[in-house]
């Protein structure tokens, strides 16, 4: 049933990389040696290091000199808008992609030169989905089994096993192209965890999944991560990676423009303090933005936010305007000081990074 992949260049790559594996010593797929059974989540030193690495396509470069550590373990985002070379990078680390330039480590090992004995480690899924549709989920997670090399004794274990991580286990005799949107994504995710990998690599993995199916798969990709699993994903949705990463790349047109936690990028970003202040009778906002003239203010979603710089007290702000709430009879809904949100740090760096250009 499967002896045919989709029509796709990722598809074709991974087939021929599998291939390449299981015949190189002459075994079948299908009997192969390489997976042992083990459990979710892996643990152990297996840090990702890009070294001055570069990748171009004809005369555009796709990306420049990036130098990145993944540190085993951990959950590291890679946040640009699309365009920026998020799936190149993907690409070049799981092998799809050789760099025109630099290094790329897996444990200390070039990739490139050990893909055979590396790739085993690795699991991918991309923004397409690469099982197939008239196989059932348990057939799809099987096949990517057998590729991987995983005994057949032990396959129909680890199929249930793996299918139950993902909440598809009620659904594994449904063909996949009957499953909803949701479920597709998760069956997606199972055929890359199939292996038990160290390091899981998820190309936009909520891409055009409603809010509800984004945060039970953002929910799952923390489970499996909670197991010992490293996790590379990349995303153009801020709140996604403020969510989920113990560290964060911003890209931008092929370039790295910095490299932190979500607290040390607002740290390093900005010294200014956001105060947000929500009351009962909104209505009074413009007259307290007209009093609050020398700061930069606005009105979001029912909350008034006025931006102070490091040279000015956020706390006696605050207090002055509450002072004006309580003159006014007001009543205090909410009242806080913040740094900017990632997604206003993300904004300003990209923005004067095309300026500098």
């Amino acid at each position: 049933q499967c002896c045919n992949f989709p029509n796709s260049s990722w598809n074709s790559h991974y087939k021929k990389l599998f291939q390449t594996i299981a015949s190189k010593d002459g075994t079948n797929i299908g009997k192969e040696h390489v997976v042992p059974e083990i459990k979710i989540g892996q643990s152990g030193i297996y840090d990702i290091t890009l070294e001055n690495v570069e990748k171009s396509f004809g005369k555009n470069f796709s990306l420049k000199n990036i130098n990145l550590e993944i540190v085993a373990g951990k959950i590291f985002g890679v946040i640009g808008v699309s365009g920026s070379g998020k799936t190149t990078l993907l690409r070049l680390i799981i092998g799809f992609y050789k760099p025109d330039k630099g290094r790329i480590l897996y444990n200390q090992q070039e990739i490139h030169k050990h893909l055979k004995g590396l790739i085993k480690d690795f699991g991918f899924a991309t923004q397409d989905n690469s099982f197939y549709k008239n196989l059932t989920a348990e057939e799809n997670v099987r096949f990517f089994g057998r590729l991987y090399g995983i005994y057949e004794n032990k396959l129909s274990e680890k199929t249930d096993q793996i299918l139950r991580v993902v909440e598809l286990y009620d659904s594994r005799k449904t063909l996949a192209g009957n499953l909803s949107g949701g479920m597709q994504r998760r069956l997606d995710f199972a055929c890359a965890l199939v292996n038990d990998p160290k390091i899981l690599i998820l190309d936009e993995p909520t891409e055009d999944l409603d809010p509800f199916l984004r945060h039970e798969l953002l929910k799952l990709i923390k489970k499996v991560n909670s197991g010992g699993t490293t996790i590379i994903f990349t995303t153009h949705l801020i709140n996604e990676a403020e969510y989920l990463c113990d560290k964060i790349a911003i890209l931008s047109e092929g370039e790295v423009l910095t490299v932190g936690s979500v607290n040390d990028l607002k740290k390093a970003y900005k010294n200014e303090e956001e105060i947000h202040l929500v009351l009962e009778d909104t209505s009074v906002y413009q007259k307290y933005i007209k009093r609050l003239r020398k700061f930069h203010t606005k009105v979001l979603g029912g909350s008034l936010m006025v931006h102070v710089s490091d040279k000015e007290n956020a706390v006696g702000v605050l207090k002055t305007v509450l002072k004006w709430v309580e003159k006014d009879k007001g009543k205090v809904i909410l009242a806080d000081i913040r740094k900017p949100s990632l997604s206003e740090v993300f904004s300003a760096l990209t923005k004067n990074a095309k300026k500098r250009k």
